[in-house]
């Protein structure tokens, strides 16, 4: 049987703590020694990938360990070689995830690998200063005691996915190797095909768990998303009211007057006190008050007239008068006739002189 990339990661998804695990996969690996430098390559992106967790790494381990060890006592050199270059680098990066138990069980299958020399000396000359590079702490960290609610229910969710995925991955596995059994021209084909059922249905069982924890994880995931957008909305209008505050308090928005605003104060008249200045009106009760001469216009009549009369009120009086005054056409026509009349009388009055 050829070497296949997607059947070695299938098998090492599948493993489990049980010694028959650990051996079912060896033997499959050990009759791909002509490949060995593939499988070992294959075992390194498997065990190096961050989305493979610690325990499936240290099974991982645990198989390189038995085809290693049995490579060695059936003279198959091949997989010792192939190991031996990646093992430092490999050990190197994993190692320091582990917890304290963990690394303590990897330190005694190097110890075990040096007793049986199942690597040449420089390849150990390598490995054990890997294993002095750790800086985990001796327990896992605990998750912050002020934790968003929301986080904490995530982070459960994905425990119970990532705990799930696993046996999800090892009953997968199962009902493939038992639909490859499988023989149509088997005496026993009906016995083997409903236990294939019963392996299947396990395997959707699991994978239906691992539906449900995904759905969840993203209605956990919804929430926080559409909670974050509202607040961002929040804080984007906070910012909003601290710019036009500042726009209003500012020195120089308020000294430009942009808004025109001097242009809106009521101008007022000189006026002396009296109330009959602000309440006068010309023509009588029921009649609209006639319209009024600004002082400012001709500021140095009044200067003159104030000097010949004695003061403003008078000489304001006189500009009412005369502005509230029409002469109708016969008094204009008798006050230009009497306007001539007293003209002649001047004129002979001088002759006479």
């Amino acid at each position: 049987m050829s070497f296949s990339q997607e059947q070695l990661t299938s098998k090492l998804n599948a493993l489990d703590e049980t010694q028959e695990s650990i051996v079912s996969a060896s033997k499959w690996l050990l009759s791909q020694y002509k490949e060995a430098s593939q499988v070992a390559q294959c075992w390194r992106q498997f065990i190096l990938k961050s989305s493979t967790n610690t325990r499936r790494k240290l099974l991982a381990i645990y198989l390189a360990n038995d085809v290693i060890q049995q490579s060695k006592h059936k003279r198959v050199g091949e997989f010792g070689t192939a190991f031996g270059a990646i093992m430092p680098e490999v050990l190197g990066k994993v190692y320091p995830e582990f917890t304290q138990e963990l690394q303590r069980k990897v330190k005694r299958v190097v110890d075990i690998w040096r007793e049986r020399q199942v690597f040449s000396d420089s390849v150990f000359k390598e490995l054990y200063p890997q294993l002095k590079q750790s800086k985990r702490p001796t327990e896992p960290r605990a998750l912050p005691l002020d934790i968003a609610p929301e986080i904490k229910r995530l982070v459960e969710v994905f425990a119970k996915l990532t705990k799930c995925q696993s046996s999800t991955f090892a009953a997968k596995t199962r009902f493939d190797t038992s639909l490859e059994a499988l023989d149509p021209n088997s005496v026993v084909y009906l016995e083997n095909y409903k236990t294939v059922q019963k392996v299947g249905q396990a395997a959707k069982d699991s994978l239906d768990k691992s539906v449900s924890y995904r759905k969840q994880a993203i209605k956990e995931l919804q929430i926080m998303l559409n909670f974050q957008e509202e607040q961002m909305k929040q804080d984007q209008s906070l910012i909003s009211e601290i710019d036009q505050v500042l726009i209003s308090k500012d020195p120089a928005s308020a000294t430009s007057d942009p808004l025109g605003e001097t242009d809106l104060l009521p101008t007022y008249e000189a006026s002396d006190g009296s109330d009959s200045d602000s309440d006068r009106s010309i023509g009588g009760e029921g009649e609209p008050p006639r319209k009024r001469q600004s002082l400012g216009t001709d500021s140095n009549e009044l200067k003159r007239a104030k000097t010949e009369t004695g003061t403003i009120d008078e000489v304001r009086t006189e500009e009412y008068e005369t502005e509230a005054y029409e002469p109708t056409p016969a008094e204009v026509a008798a006050n230009s006739s009497l306007a001539v009349t007293s003209s002649i009388q001047d004129l002979l009055s001088k002759l006479a002189n």
